[in-house]
């Protein structure tokens, strides 16, 4: 059996989604299904409104990044474990300058998790798609699976 040393972090809590709006919203089959994903606004308005939700921070850029084409930006949840949101503007068509992804790693419980979604649900609309499941969810669906 291995140890693992003090202070790091158990990879297996950590939990990855990612909020988008796809039009419509796929039927809850395994099929694949064609959406049209819609944007959540330019990188400054969706810093801006990120900035605006309790406890969110910028996190700097480390020296040796270096900036590309396509802009990135992570954000740090201060809650609990913390919740990691990388957000990234589109290069190309459709959208380019566009953000259509916001994606989350989190290690914090997803009862905690839960009221970031409602958050950022409330200031860009997004659905929820649980990577690990690899289902879309409504907040009110993501309430009710982890009640159930």
């Amino acid at each position: 059996m291995t140890q693992q040393p003090q202070g790091s972090n158990d990879s297996s809590k950590i939990t990855y989604f990612s909020f988008w709006k796809p039009e419509p919203l796929p039927p809850r089959d395994s099929k694949f299904h064609p959406v049209d994903l819609q944007s959540l606004g330019s990188l400054n308005d969706v810093t801006e409104k990120l900035a605006d939700v309790p406890r969110m921070a910028l996190v700097p850029k480390s020296p040796w990044e270096v900036d590309d084409e396509n802009p990135a930006l992570r954000f740090q949840w201060q809650v609990e474990e913390g919740v990691i949101l990388q957000v990234r503007a589109e290069q190309g068509p459709p959208k380019p300058g566009e953000v259509l992804t916001i994606g989350a790693a989190s290690a914090a419980p997803k009862t905690v998790f839960y009221r970031l979604y409602v958050q950022v649900f409330e200031q860009f609309g997004v659905t929820l798609f649980d990577e690990g499941a690899h289902d879309f969810l409504t907040p009110k669906e993501f309430r009710e699976k982890m009640a159930g």
